[in-house]
């Protein structure tokens, strides 16, 4: 039997003990956090369930017990708001959008959008992707036998869905220009400022920030200019349309500033997440030559022709299982944390109010109790008997309770309909001269280029 893949994954780290830091544990931290957060977890997180310290003078608490997360993100979510260090990270580009609003601005902004992601409009935007996705695939079937990078196309391909599905084909965007200052951002912006880790009041500005600053008024300027073209243009009605995403966040009563967030909220994390979460899938079975072969058999077999494309992760099972295995090791939101209001019980834990409360799908979708062979690529996990035993909460590729993510039906069925496109008429060859290790920098990236060949199949 051919053994499973195992991809390389971060160093763990080093510490002194468990519970109470000791002063070279923050070196240690520190340097981790500055280099690539997934190394500031050390071997014994990977199991235990529940780990309360004190960090600089605060309560905190690692969650990994599926219990304890439904506790503290559903049964008793009012308890536990949004994390002064996660929002540190996101509120400066996203300022009021739907990830990191919250009370009644969250609220009016999740009923604006939830029409568009419902199970109905979810499915009708099916034939769109598939017809993106298809040209997608001819251009890159002319390319035969040249060598791209797969980050770089996945980017590319999810931006072309989201503005050929929730914005109607806009082409008022210029996306090279969004692309690099997402790229730009993240890399600049991507993990916590030096001073926001040590809990320094937010008036003190945060040197190095500058670049930042200038990128985000980029970005913003650009989705505005998205906004005011449309808000210019004939209604849905007079042009003989279905209202889209924008349509509905115009019509919703937000005033043009709620709009941006929004807007970029979800034309920024909406293919984000998507691509690169396609990337690493599009490795992981470049890797591995017997899950590459059993999925594209799959693929071969399907009635896809004759199919609604919103129905084919039921005739793909396990296309889909290879892409919630991918999930499992590069989770798209590796990090959900929050602050507790009160004192709280969660599992039979006291929890004082102020206590920051942190899961780190990184580690619970690799813990060793849990998972069987938590760090090898193994898509039967999620197919039959071995699906139904994962325990509920243990897995959470796109958070849970009430914030989850609301595009997240939208996002597996695209991922699907990509898979089987990509798939079913080629195939891509990991090129890198050294695999690539995972990065932190809000989303999962690799800490190098992953080039990849065109064959045609």
């Amino acid at each position: 039997m051919t053994p499973a893949f195992t991809p390389p994954k971060p160093p763990y780290a080093s510490y002194s003990g468990v519970g109470k830091l000791m002063p070279s544990d923050y070196w240690t931290y520190f340097k981790a956090m500055q280099r690539n957060p997934l190394e500031i977890w050390g071997e014994h997180h990977f199991s235990i369930r529940l780990a309360p310290f004190r960090f600089l003078g605060r309560s905190s608490l690692i969650l990994n017990d599926p219990d304890a997360i439904h506790h503290c993100f559903v049964s008793n979510a009012a308890n536990y708001g949004m994390n002064p260090l996660r929002q540190a990270v996101l509120r400066p580009f996203l300022r009021d959008g739907l990830l990191t609003a919250e009370g009644d601005i969250w609220r009016t902004a999740r009923k604006a959008v939830s029409p568009v992601f419902t199970p109905r409009k979810v499915n009708g935007f099916a034939p769109q992707i598939r017809s993106v996705c298809e040209t997608t695939v001819d251009r890159l079937a002319a390319r035969d036998g040249e060598t791209i990078s797969v980050s770089d196309l996945m980017v590319e391909l999810t931006l072309d869905v989201l503005m050929e599905t929730l914005f109607s084909g806009d082409d008022a965007l210029d996306k090279a220009r969004f692309t690099q200052g997402i790229c730009d951002l993240l890399e600049i912006s991507g993990v916590p400022h030096l001073f926001d880790l040590a809990h320094f009041p937010g008036w003190i500005p945060r040197i190095g920030q500058g670049k930042s600053r200038k990128v985000i008024k980029d970005l913003r300027q650009q989705v505005g200019d998205v906004a005011a073209a449309r808000r210019a243009a004939p209604s849905p009605e007079a042009a003989g349309r279905t209202p889209d995403f924008l349509d509905l966040l115009l019509g919703a009563g937000l005033d043009d500033t709620a709009v941006i967030d929004n807007l970029l909220t979800f034309l920024a994390a909406g293919h984000e997440t998507t691509a690169r979460s396609l990337a690493w899938t599009l490795y992981l079975l470049s890797r591995d030559p017997a899950s590459l072969a059993r999925l594209e058999a799959e693929i071969d077999g399907a009635d896809l022709a004759g199919a609604e494309p919103s129905d084919w992760s039921r005739l793909l099972p396990f296309t889909e299982a290879v892409l919630k295995e991918s999930l499992r090791l590069y989770p798209s939101a590796p990090m959900l944390a929050r602050t507790s209001k009160e004192w709280d019980l969660v599992t039979g834990l006291p929890v004082p109010g102020g206590t920051d409360v942190l899961v780190s799908t990184w580690l619970l979708h690799r813990q060793r109790d849990i998972w069987e062979h938590p760090d090898e690529f193994r898509p039967d996990r999620f197919l039959g008997e071995a699906a139904g035993r994962i325990p509920k909460d243990a897995y959470l590729p796109f958070g849970l309770g009430p914030r989850v993510c609301i595009g997240a039906r939208f996002a597996m069925m695209e991922m699907v309909i990509v898979m089987a496109c990509l798939a079913s008429r080629l195939r891509l060859d990991f090129a890198g001269e050294r695999d690539p290790v995972p990065v932190m920098r809000i989303t999962l990236q690799p800490d190098t280029d992953m080039p990849m060949t065109i064959r045609r199949r």
